[in-house]
């Protein structure tokens, strides 16, 4: 039987009536489906939805906003797992149901808690954050920039396949820049200009165009380009990659 999910507002409830709540709507997606759903929910800053089958089941985790959505999202959220098929038309039912879970997120940004950021240390081994942030805000930016800025944890042994050399975090206002650039191998440039990517973000920020986000918009690289030392950091970067893949001796 298809029941209809009741509006309210998550937040006010309890961790006994969330996860009622949680079950109902499992057992929605379960009689959408045809098969049995498994609902993880959690509070991840990044990933609202994903899914995958293991163990005879439908494994679900989404954002706790969506313990209020409204019916039709739910809807959505099945056509969007069960639509994980090459039949013919799938492609157009999956882009709708996707269309609909993130206008559902969009419209609930506010659930989405700030970032723990904790103390950002700027003084690495080799190079120092806060000194290349104080110079390139006012080379660059006039000053205008308020943001902390600090090193990001060392993690010993550490395997990787890619590295985000840089993070901005809005709602912190926060930089934190990985630890594999403080290193007498890695040049100041290439930290600075890193630095001043990150830097960007806050006076070109993220924004939204057709119902879709562009974090790096047309502006953001025109400015990016005239960076003096862009073009010359980006020609490091690809010399020595295996270099920034590689974990720092601590």
């Amino acid at each position: 039987m298809n029941r209809q999910l009741q509006l309210f507002d998550a937040r006010q409830l309890g961790r006994e009536e969330r996860l009622a709540v949680a079950r109902r709507i499992a057992d929605e997606l379960s009689g959408q489906l045809g098969e049995l759903v498994k609902l993880t929910v959690h509070d991840n800053r990044s990933t609202m939805v994903s899914f995958r089958r293991a163990a005879g089941s439908l494994q679900f985790r989404v954002h706790h906003m969506f313990l209020d959505a409204p019916a039709e999202v739910v809807r959505a959220l099945g056509a969007f797992a069960g639509t994980a098929s090459t039949a013919r038309g799938v492609a157009a039912r999956r882009r709708e149901a996707s269309r609909r879970i993130d206008q559902f997120v969009r419209a609930r940004r506010d659930r989405i808690g700030a970032p723990r950021v904790g103390r950002l240390q700027p003084r690495g081994r080799v190079h120092d954050l806060a000194a290349l942030f104080d110079r390139i805000n006012t080379t660059e930016f006039g000053g205008a920039v308020v943001a902390r800025i600090g090193w990001g944890a060392v993690r010993p042994g550490e395997r990787r396949r890619t590295v985000k050399t840089g993070v901005y975090l809005h709602e912190a206002r926060a930089i934190r820049i990985h630890p594999t650039l403080d290193r007498p191998e890695v040049p100041e440039f290439y930290v600075a200009a890193v630095v001043f990517h990150e830097m960007l973000h806050q006076v070109v920020p993220v924004h939204e165009r057709n119902g879709r986000r562009v974090v790096h918009g047309a502006e953001f690289r025109r400015r990016e380009r005239a960076y003096p030392d862009h073009q010359r950091s980006r020609e490091w970067e690809k010399q020595n990659l295996r270099l920034l893949l590689s974990s720092p001796d601590r």
